[in-house]
């Protein structure tokens, strides 16, 4: 392969096209005037199959509580553990499948601020994202699985205590179709074509130039191009997880994670999560509704589990806010501003704002 890529050349997760881009996203980083490695890690990104693997094991539940309820109870409720656990550090299943090698490129802060500072991790997947699934798929695919088997699990349960009516059977048909069903659904994500988006990585990058050029006074800025973001933020959680084994703190950080922005409207994320969508966090959500009150009173928020780097990383316990685009509704015209431009200045004021927050906390203290 080259070693350079081509302007429209899709950058899949773990492939040699990302690697490469890696390194040129390095040489972009330098460029600026700022130092940058790339740092190797491991992943295993097959959560498609644990969740196929899960349903099949909910359908095999619901089959045998028909004539053995118990069983297919015990068999249920380990198909729910297992496909709830997948998203956590534990993901048992996980650790039967292969691993794979991507790379981050990580640039620190590139200067000490006199006065100590809350280090901003400005971060994007330097992979591009996979094609969207069919409007008719759920977008929380694993709760949607995990309620699913639940249900089977609860079918299962009236069965035990003697409740074996027609409702019963009906109730329990429908979930186990559903889960026949979320097999191929996700064994099609595992199949799933990436589709060239650089515009997240741009848009960091020109943020980071911004902000080097008229540096926070409460703030440091790091970068953090992370790998393998098509994964559930393999590279973004792979690297904060590093950061906590060496001893920083939550408390300490702030992330601003910019999701794709090439088209559709400019938009930040109050809630996400893999599983279930869960508030972000409420300074960062506060600094970009101000935010987006100075650069276009029309922009609206957006929420929902669209397990975006900020979702992962606040699943970690990490403070973390996403910016990115979302697509038009039926009603909606073309911003007049591009969408990649709308987003930059949302990520650039989003930091002003908390800056300045910051600088006042400082001297109430």
């Amino acid at each position: 392969m080259s070693s350079k890529l081509a302007a429209d050349e899709p950058r899949p997760a773990f492939s040699d096209a990302e690697r490469i881009a890696a390194s040129e996203v390095a040489e972009e980083l330098h460029a600026l005037g700022r130092s940058a490695t790339v740092e190797q890690f491991w992943a295993r990104p097959h959560w498609w199959l644990v969740q196929a693997v899960c349903s099949a094991v909910g359908v095999l539940a619901s089959v045998l509580c028909i004539g053995s309820p118990m069983p297919g109870l015990i068999v249920a409720a380990a198909a729910l553990l297992l496909a709830l656990s997948d998203s956590t550090r534990v993901a048992p299943l996980r650790r039967l499948t292969t691993a794979r090698a991507s790379q981050s490129v990580i640039s620190p802060p590139a200067a000490v601020t006199p006065k100590p500072a809350v280090t901003l991790i400005l971060t994007a997947a330097i992979d591009d994202r996979l094609k969207a699934p069919s409007r008719f798929v759920p977008s929380s695919l694993i709760a949607t699985n995990a309620a699913c088997i639940a249900l089977v699990a609860a079918c299962a349960a009236l069965r035990l205590a003697s409740i074996d009516a027609m409702p019963v059977a009906i109730a329990q048909l429908i979930p186990t179709m559903l889960l026949l069903g979320a097999i191929l659904v996700f064994l099609d994500r595992g199949r799933a074509q990436a589709v060239r988006d650089g515009s997240a990585v741009e848009a960091a990058l020109e943020i980071a130039a911004l902000l080097d050029a008229d540096p926070p006074e409460n703030l440091r800025v790091a970068v953090v191009l992370a790998g393998a973001g098509s994964s559930q933020a393999a590279g973004l959680r792979k690297w904060l997880r590093s950061l906590r084994s060496r001893g920083v703190r939550p408390v300490d950080v702030a992330i601003l994670d910019v999701e794709c922005c090439s088209s559709g409207a400019a938009t930040w994320w109050e809630r996400d999560g893999i599983v279930i969508a869960t508030g972000l966090h409420p300074q960062l959500r506060r600094s970009a509704k101000a935010a987006a009150a100075n650069i276009d009173p029309e922009l609206r928020p957006r929420g929902g589990a669209d397990g975006t780097g900020a979702g992962v990383a606040r699943g970690d316990g990490w403070p973390a806010i996403a910016i990115g685009s979302r697509a038009l509704e039926q009603d909606e015209h073309e911003p007049e501003v591009e969408t990649q431009a709308a987003v930059i200045a949302l990520g650039e004021e989003l930091v002003r704002q908390l800056d300045r927050e910051l600088g006042r906390s400082v001297s109430a203290d």
